[in-house]
Formats: structure tokens, sequence, C-alpha cells
């Protein structure tokens, strides 16, 4: 992860804030929803609500959002990739 990820995620109020873990999400239930990201969507919403819906003031929330889901899409291809092998 980026610094921006790290000081965004540390700086979550949030107590109890973690990242769902491939494990987690793939024996959760197909109708329960389960957002790996959870911590940067909602400091990404608590930017804009701060700064008036200024896009520009944020941009540090949107890349280290970017930045999550591309690293949870990498694993979750990843571990098809492997499971696929066998």
């Amino acid at each position: 992860m980026s610094d921006n990820t790290d000081t965004i995620r540390s700086a979550s109020k949030e107590t109890g804030a973690r990242r769902v873990t491939l494990s987690e999400f793939e024996a959760k239930k197909p109708s329960r929803f389960m957002d790996p990201c959870a911590i940067e969507t909602k400091a990404s919403y608590k930017c804009l609500d701060d700064n008036n819906y200024d896009k520009d003031m944020c941009t540090d929330y949107f890349l280290a959002y970017r930045e999550c889901k591309s690293l949870w899409i990498k694993e979750r291809r990843k571990a098809n990739l492997y499971r696929n092998a066998k």
C-alpha cells in the first residue's frame, strides 16, 4: 500500500476497522455485501462532506481507494488462478 492508503487507514477513527480477508470474503453468503475497502470508501465520503463536495480537495482519498480496489482485485485473481491450476 502507498503512504496515502496507510495514512488514511491510520487516521480512521473507526474502532476495529480492518481489511476483509479473501477467505472471509469467499466464505460469506451470496446475499451479504462485504466491502474490502470500506475504510477508504468512508474516508472519501467524509472528505467530500467536509470540503463541500469539491473533488479536487479529496484526490489523495480517491487514489487510496483506487489502490485498495486494485490490490483487492489482484489478490482475488491470484487466488482464482491458484485454485484453477489444481
